[in-house]
């Protein structure tokens, strides 16, 4: 019994050790079935990016996506980027998601501002714009925290 409750924590911790790079939340607008929208921070070279993955019964990336975060202080930061994913097979075939990832090219600076927390987004997503809004911030600080973590990755290799 003690070494089935061993290999059940051990699961539980790397089920959730694995999902701690990613922010996410799930939104049900009345028009959709609802979608999971992923983000993460990634460094390539000197360049960032925040990498978007939306798993929805329908919305998918435009193959030249934007994304506009408003923070909390009114701040409105706009990126571009491209779709670098779009499986338009069924991963679920009883609910039928879709998943499609974009890139977005962003700058320390523009990456700063996510600390001030995000009170909305909108992806350029098709057949309709995905947009959010937060009473509370959901993403930003977190979003800000991978930031820093990705910087660091050069000052402690």
């Amino acid at each position: 019994m003690k070494i089935k409750t061993l290999v059940i924590s051990l699961m539980l911790l790397l089920v959730c050790g694995s999902h701690a790079q990613t922010v996410s939340y799930s939104y049900k607008p009345l028009a959709e079935e609802g979608c999971c929208v992923d983000y993460s921070i990634a460094k390539q070279d000197s360049v960032y990016s925040i990498i978007v993955k939306v798993t929805s019964n329908s919305s998918l990336f435009l193959k030249e996506a934007t994304m506009l975060l408003k923070t909390f202080d009114g701040e409105i930061i706009k990126l571009h980027g491209t779709a670098i994913n779009v499986d338009s097979q069924s991963t679920n075939h009883t609910s039928g998601n879709m998943n499609s990832t974009a890139q977005f090219i962003a700058t320390p600076a523009q990456l700063e501002s996510l600390k001030k927390g995000i009170s909305k987004i909108r992806l350029s997503t098709s057949p309709i714009e995905h947009e959010r809004e937060f009473q509370k911030d959901k993403i930003g600080k977190k979003l800000y925290q991978l930031f820093l973590k990705q910087k660091d990755k050069d000052n402690n290799f």
